[in-house]
């Protein structure tokens, strides 16, 4: 068994809900060296020319984004979750690098989606609606949560430099 790392409109419940998975099925965790970033290009959502990306992260060791862990996931779920991360490769998070909100301790046996690689661009900006699911899904959860998705999610701006959502 598994767990999978969520970042991205995966933080929503409703979003959760229409994969079937419950809010008992999860947990609130931080995940170290990595960054949090909207430079991803879409498989699957539609959006204008400039505000077409969708939430990514990117190998920092200085960083680090919250995020939540879906508990047990099983070998059969794997291939269905590849194909709905098409764009997309899993790849198993090191121990050590994941722990929960709640008492601080490691989770183990964490994967998580990461764009793949050339499928990223520094000129394109958030799609709106997506980004809207996303902070909808992280204010959802409790105050501090939502705190730290502001702190740890990047956009791109029009003059090719990352800041803050």
């Amino acid at each position: 068994m598994y767990n999978q790392i969520v970042y991205g409109s995966l933080l929503h419940p409703l979003e959760l809900k229409s994969h079937g998975i419950s809010m008992n099925d999860v947990e609130f965790v931080k995940v170290k060296n990595f960054k949090r970033i909207f430079n991803q290009e879409p498989v699957r959502r539609r959006a204008d020319i400039k505000h077409r990306a969708v939430l990514n992260i990117e190998k920092d060791e200085s960083s680090w984004f919250n995020a939540i862990l879906i508990k047990n996931i099983s070998e059969n779920s794997l291939k269905e979750l590849d194909a709905r991360e098409a764009g997309y490769d899993r790849i198993n998070l090191e121990d050590g690098l994941v722990t929960y909100y709640k008492d601080g301790k490691i989770a183990k046996n964490c994967f998580v989606y990461i764009g793949k690689e050339g499928k990223q661009s520094d000129k394109i900006l958030p799609n709106i609606e997506y980004a809207q699911i996303c902070l909808d899904g992280a204010k959802s959860h409790f105050e501090q949560f939502y705190q730290d998705y502001l702190k740890t999610t990047y956009k791109n701006t029009t003059k090719n430099h990352k800041k803050l959502i």
